[in-house]
């Protein structure tokens, strides 16, 4: 019988924290990536990378070491089930978008910071390839494995309640993004995701799930955002914007339940 990878709220946040603080040392680990001559458009994909990695390697060692095994699903699901978890995701955003479009943008402090970000991405998008490779490939990939794979996963095994360990892993999800708008879209986003993950038991389906919200946000930044996102432009002046809530909602909701009632078939 095989010995899971199980984890609690404690080593979860722990965790998380090695993984901050590895953040943060990406400052040395692109100055190091300078003073090398690496071309600046392959900095931004290696130092977001790095961290996964060191973290990646450290609890594969750890597991190894215990004799404890990881258990990462790559199958895939019926083919109806991406219809249906596709739909939702859209309804998601929609949602997502909403709710974050309510977070003050403007002022001392958040102001800044929303400036700072505009800036940032402004700033690595000018790098097209390695962006696009970045948040459309690599993200979806390292965040799903470390938040759903490795987290949840380890969570569920170690018997937590499966919406405790949804909503958990969803929190430390948005907390590592170190702002507000997707500290919240991490929450909402996160937890779908990790409801997905739950139902169907396979990783594959939560990193499709995130390609194609980082493909829509990044779509959305090109041709709708000029410092406020399409959804919140103008929502008190749209009579059909309720609709679209109400609609999204009850997908979401039929949608969920379908799932949890097929997920041993999935």
């Amino acid at each position: 019988m095989k010995n899971y990878f199980k984890i609690n709220y404690i080593e979860s946040f722990l965790l998380i924290v090695a993984f901050t603080a590895l953040n943060f040392f990406n400052v040395i680990f692109r100055k190091l990536l300078i003073s090398i001559n690496l071309p600046d458009n392959m900095i931004f994909s290696i130092s977001y990378t790095l961290p996964f990695l060191f973290l990646f390697i450290f609890i594969s060692h750890q597991s190894q070491k215990k004799n404890i095994f990881i258990d990462l699903s790559m199958r895939f699901s019926p083919w109806y089930t991406y219809i249906i978890i596709f739909c939702m995701m859209f309804c998601m955003i929609i949602i997502n978008e909403y709710i974050s479009s309510f977070l003050p943008r403007e002022g001392p402090i958040l102001g800044n910071m929303y400036k700072e970000i505009e800036e940032f991405l402004k700033k690595e998008i000018k790098n097209t390839i390695p962006f696009f490779s970045t948040t459309i490939l690599l993200a979806p990939i390292c965040e799903e494995v470390l938040f759903r794979g490795i987290i949840l996963n380890g969570m569920l095994k170690n018997k937590i309640h499966p919406i405790k360990a949804i909503l958990f892993s969803s929190f430390l999800f948005g907390l590592t993004h170190m702002n507000p708008w997707q500290f919240v879209g991490g929450l909402i986003i996160g937890s779908f995701i990790g409801y997905i993950y739950y139902v169907t038991s396979s990783i594959i389906n939560c990193i499709l799930l995130h390609i194609f919200n980082n493909s829509f946000a990044i779509l959305s930044m090109f041709f709708f955002i000029k410092n406020e996102n399409i959804i919140s432009q103008k929502q008190d002046k749209e009579p059909n914007f309720l609709l679209i809530l109400i609609t999204s909602f009850t997908i979401i909701i039929i949608g969920s339940i379908f799932l949890f009632k097929k997920r041993k078939q999935l």
